[in-house]
């Protein structure tokens, strides 16, 4: 898992899955193609979030403001940084964006390490979808800092974000593995 590998050690959690009807390869398409329209909270809670600075618009994970760090096509894909989350507008570490190498190696006190994992994992004639976030406090003091922040958001927006884009992946990718199936059907018939 990529996840293991950027941030194996963490001081927070939090892991919400889907079990969806459809092939590992249609749920993958379906997380890459999911576009932020069709996730309203999720538009507004970010809007508040970034004090309506960032606006969600097009597929969902281009649009993200987090980094990818990693890819494994059809499997999974890691997002992360490192800020000062718990500030109104968190600053973000000095290390480039999206260097997987530089996010692992950061200790620098006074910050937090936090990383999105979505996997795609098959199970019998389905898929399941894992959506785990992990943070990392770079010291004590920042973990303390950071905890109150993260009971707030993991209450809160971070799960209707969570459960809102699984949805929007199982719906589409149980749609299409329905049209694939009927095609299918159609053919076999005809």
């Amino acid at each position: 898992m990529e996840l293991d590998r950027l941030l194996p050690v963490h001081d927070f959690r939090s892991c919400f899955t889907r079990r969806i009807a459809a092939d590992p390869a249609t749920v993958w398409r379906a997380l890459l193609d999911v576009t932020a329209e069709e996730l309203p909270v999720s538009r507004r809670l970010m809007l508040l979030r970034t004090t309506g600075r960032n606006r969600l618009k097009g597929p969902f994970l281009d649009t993200f403001p987090t980094p990818t760090l990693s890819t494994v096509e059809g499997a999974e894909l890691v997002k992360g940084m490192v800020a000062k989350f718990w500030r109104l507008r968190p600053p973000s570490a000095p290390i480039e964006p999206g260097d997987a190498d530089a996010f692992a190696r950061f200790a620098e006190p006074g910050w937090a390490k936090a990383a999105m994992s979505l996997r795609v994992v098959p199970d019998g004639d389905a898929t399941v979808v894992f959506f785990e976030t992990r943070v990392q406090a770079t010291d004590a003091r920042s973990r303390r800092i950071f905890r109150p922040y993260w009971l707030f958001i993991r209450l809160g927006g971070a799960a209707f974000i969570r459960v809102e884009v699984l949805r929007a992946v199982a719906r589409r990718a149980e749609r299409a593995a329905a049209t694939t199936d009927a095609t299918d059907a159609d053919g076999a018939s005809g």
